[in-house]
């Protein structure tokens, strides 16, 4: 059976940039980047149903902060979408990094 974790909204709590507005580049584990985000505390950005990963076992997502200036990249976390969670209804976890706090809200539909 082919499991997708099917991506729906993430969602900033607190943002690592000292300006207010954090540039996040979503990858998958392997270096896949798949979203390139502005985002400001509070603000949710909703991936449109479209954001589907293929996953065996599992998946990780990596979010990572780029400096606009300097291109230099934090690591903001990264979380792992499991295939045992199908059927599991949306879930949220956490990126928590360099003093960002970010939600992924998912589901792995299949």
């Amino acid at each position: 059976m082919g499991l997708l974790a099917k991506l729906i909204t993430l969602t900033a709590r607190q943002t690592q940039d000292a300006d207010g507005t954090d540039e996040l580049v979503m990858s998958r584990g392997g270096g896949v980047i798949f979203e390139r985000i502005s985002m400001r505390r509070n603000d949710e950005f909703d991936f449109g149903g479209d954001r589907l990963l293929p996953l065996n076992q599992q998946v990780e997502i990596i979010l990572t902060e780029v400096d606009r200036e300097t291109q230099q990249h934090q690591n903001l976390g990264s979380v792992f979408i499991r295939a045992d969670e199908h059927n599991r209804g949306e879930l949220t976890q956490q990126f928590r990094g360099a003093g960002a706090i970010y939600d992924l809200k998912y589901k792995v539909i299949g």
